[in-house]
């Protein structure tokens, strides 16, 4: 988009341009040409994107992660849970920005990716209590990778609706 917002202090125009890294590049080959020499500048901007899609809400609001970075994520957290994740690790680990990162992968999955991080927690620790019983609750939420035994708890009631405790103890009832 290309919006003309009056003009500067010394008279000279000025422009606002929002436009996909393809429309600028086909921009700056253009100029670079040299064809541009003489023309307005509008016009010289028109015939070099004529036909050269630009960003607009329809575009910009498609920052979907392909399935590769989408798996590459899951996989990185998956390989961490029992470490401090930071979302700037895992924006390192998928070759993006963590603004983009977290931005996109909201979009793709309809949830945040710390959510995903938690949820991933409150799955691990769920085996964890069914494979280890005499391990006390506190230890697995440290071996989940959690900051604290609430937020454990909140995360593990938030995935499954139970506590960990009571998981637990319908575990010990169906073995009795």
């Amino acid at each position: 988009m290309v919006s003309g917002d009056g003009y500067g202090a010394q008279g000279e125009a000025r422009l606002t341009l929002s436009m996909s890294g393809e429309a600028l590049g086909a921009l700056e080959a253009y100029l670079q040409s040299g064809a541009a020499r003489g023309q307005p500048f509008e016009q010289a901007l028109r015939e070099a994107l004529h036909g050269v899609p630009q960003a607009g809400p329809a575009l910009a609001d498609r920052c979907f992660l392909s399935r590769r970075t989408l798996r590459r994520v899951h996989e990185f957290i998956a390989a961490n849970l029992a470490h401090d994740i930071r979302i700037a690790d895992i924006a390192r680990a998928a070759a993006l920005s963590a603004w983009h990162l977290g931005r996109s992968y909201h979009q793709a999955t309809g949830q945040s990716l710390w959510q995903y991080v938690l949820q991933a927690r409150a799955r691990h620790a769920h085996r964890l209590i069914a494979e280890q019983p005499d391990t006390p609750l506190a230890e697995i939420a440290l071996q989940c990778g959690f900051q604290s035994y609430g937020q454990f708890i909140a995360a593990f009631r938030k995935t499954y609706g139970l506590t960990p405790g009571a998981w637990r103890r319908t575990l010990d009832g169906a073995v009795q």
